[in-house]
């Protein structure tokens, strides 16, 4: 009598973990090489990144999602976008208050996730938000041609142009292809037409200025969700305590505080970049423990974000002493999101971390 054995499944050379902490890894290069002025580099490596984010979605439906990918992935998205776009608006491309808007809803939409989370609420990732993530990288991509092809208009008007009809040939090859309809590609589309108008008036501050109001309106706009749902189902539970109230505060006062020592001060942005992606990083990990009932207490999260908001107003009140207080409330909050990855740790590792 015979018993057949399965081999055992072989582990796959480059799983979709993988490429997401590839893709965390050279992020920080960006925005050194915006400061230095690499922009070309800037936008071809930002470009290849932002392609990857197909490559581990596709790896990660073939081979099966983990918890570790489904936090990690996320994280990488905001990370990208905080690198990017806080030198922007250190380097006057952008306006700073704008910056800081943006950051506001991503912070509080994660604040509500996590309040939906500890309530068994479950609120989907609606499509306009992923159109959000698309517009967010595609304005960096643009944000960068346009100095980039400041003296060459021509190139800068194909390259609009060809923003304006790729997505459609893409569609319309898709469809052809696997009778699969992507929406998306008209609203790109449209974003990009919209842009042309603009553009045409040839003054570049207004254009600047308009592709940051696409960016920050359709970011809010994706938000309504959140917001709607927050009135209706968390209004009337009697159960809004301090856990709550203190993710809210804190989603609003630290991107805030973040950008004031920007605009206001002479401290480095370097360690307001690190606060900036280590609170959102920390965010996510957030809504996965609250769904299991395992995210920090109102005193341990307000200590660290509260305590590093306030580090930071007292760096814009104290201008003499702002690069050693933005340094120290890096500290205080890279030191207390690594405390957090360390507790939740045995939610979000597993048996398939690469």
């Amino acid at each position: 009598m015979s018993a057949s054995t399965s081999a055992p499944k072989a582990r796959p050379l480059i799983t979709a973990n993988l490429v997401t902490t590839v893709r965390l890894l050279p992020m920080p290069l960006l925005a050194w090489w915006i400061y230095d002025g690499q922009l070309w580099t800037a936008l071809v490596v930002g470009t290849i990144i932002g392609c990857t984010d197909f490559v581990d979605g596709y790896l990660a439906r073939r081979q099966g999602p983990t918890v570790l990918g489904g936090l990690l992935d996320p994280i990488a998205d905001k990370v990208f976008v905080a690198l990017i776009y806080l030198p922007f608006a250190d380097l006057g491309v952008i306006p700073a208050w704008a910056c800081a808007l943006m950051f506001v809803r991503e912070f509080l939409v994660t604040a509500l996730r996590s309040a939906y989370e500890r309530r068994g609420l479950s609120m989907k990732t609606s499509y306009i938000a992923k159109v959000k993530t698309w517009t967010q990288m595609q304005g960096i991509g643009v944000l960068l041609l346009f100095p980039l092809l400041h003296d060459h208009q021509r190139e800068l008007d194909i390259a609009l142009w060809v923003g304006v009809f790729a997505p459609i040939v893409a569609m319309a090859a898709l469809w052809a292809v696997k009778k699969k309809l992507w929406k998306g590609a008209v609203v790109m589309s449209g974003q990009f037409a919209a842009l042309l108008v603009v553009h045409y008036q040839r003054d570049p501050q207004l254009t600047s200025s308009f592709i940051m109001f696409m960016v920050v309106g359709l970011t809010w706009i994706s938000g309504f969700d959140y917001f709607t749902g927050a009135f209706k189902h968390l209004r009337g539970r009697g159960d809004f305590g301090k856990h709550d109230s203190v993710r809210l505060v804190g989603s609003i006062a630290l991107p805030c505080a973040v950008f004031w020592v920007l605009r206001d001060t002479s401290a480095p942005s370097w360690p307001l970049m690190a606060i900036l992606a280590a609170e959102l990083a920390v965010g996510g990990l957030d809504n996965l423990l609250s769904h299991h009932q395992r995210a920090a207490g109102a005193l341990g999260w307000g200590a660290r974000i509260l305590g590093t908001t306030a580090l930071l107003a007292l760096a814009v009140a104290v201008p003499a002493q702002a690069d050693l207080l933005a340094i120290a409330a890096m500290v205080a909050s890279v030191a207390g999101v690594s405390v957090e990855f360390w507790r939740g740790r045995d939610v979000y590792l597993d048996a398939r971390l690469w």
